[in-house]
């Protein structure tokens, strides 16, 4: 479904998708891959009572009726025929989720995202992704736990202080709409081109979101149909917002 002259998103296998498209087709691809450890029925991930207690006193869900149905989307990891089609119609490539598989002609470069996720918390304090444009591992701070979440991509470590202003966590596995514009800045920074992205499991579009800040083209695909309706809503009421600005 075309939202705008930039914007793509389809309800559609992303092998099918690619395999339309000729080499090249996308200045570069960026995603977050199945990681294949089940994480749609998490126990976490079912959880929506949690409360936090605000500085004035009063306690807010802020994830309280926001979470889709738990699926089973995670299962398994993409298999090499993925990354192949994924190399082909980008120009360069970034995924999370590279510790759980072993492609061929993977090069060593990484991002590797610190969540600042608190001392004797179980969940890991990173999360690695691949970068094809690098030799090195870069590392970018991000605050991502639980419902500590980062101020702004200039205090990236700072909690924001009111919840209610914290981004909505639906899918398992979202990321943040201000790492993407971290990730897109180190982009920039290194050279890119990132006038037009490719996100082969885009979730709930996050990474649309930062697209737009960058006046960058986004085509996305899924195929899990409660998300795919989710990020159309999500999109055309962001559009609609800065209409109204």
């Amino acid at each position: 479904m075309k939202l705008t002259d930039k914007i793509t998103l389809e309800y559609l296998d992303n092998i099918e998708f690619m395999k339309t498209k000729p080499d090249n087709c996308f200045s570069i691809g960026i995603t977050d891959i199945p990681y294949g450890i089940n994480v749609g029925n998490m126990a976490f991930i079912k959880e929506n009572k949690t409360t936090v207690k605000q500085k004035n006193g009063t306690r807010i869900n802020p994830n309280k009726n926001n979470k889709l149905k738990p699926a089973d989307w995670d299962n398994e990891t993409p298999r090499e025929e993925w990354f192949k089609e994924f190399k082909r119609v980008t120009k360069e490539q970034i995924f999370f989720g590279v510790e759980y598989v072993d492609y061929e002609g993977l090069g060593s470069g990484r991002i590797k995202w610190n969540k600042g996720v608190p001392e004797g918390v179980s969940f890991k304090n990173y999360e690695m992704a691949y970068c094809s444009f690098i030799d090195y591992e870069k590392e970018i701070d991000y605050l991502w736990s639980g419902m500590m979440q980062g101020k702004s991509i200039t205090n990236p470590m700072i909690q924001q202080g009111n919840k209610k202003l914290n981004e909505k966590r639906i899918h398992p596995t979202q990321k943040p709409v201000l790492l993407w514009d971290l990730i897109l800045l180190f982009c920039q920074e290194n050279g890119i081109d990132i006038s037009s992205i490719f996100d082969s499991n885009m979730g709930l579009a996050s990474l649309c979101l930062s697209s737009i800040k960058f006046n960058s083209s986004f085509a996305g695909c899924d195929l899990h149909k409660p998300y795919y309706d989710e990020s159309i809503k999500r999109i055309n009421n962001h559009i609609a917002q800065q209409r109204l600005f």
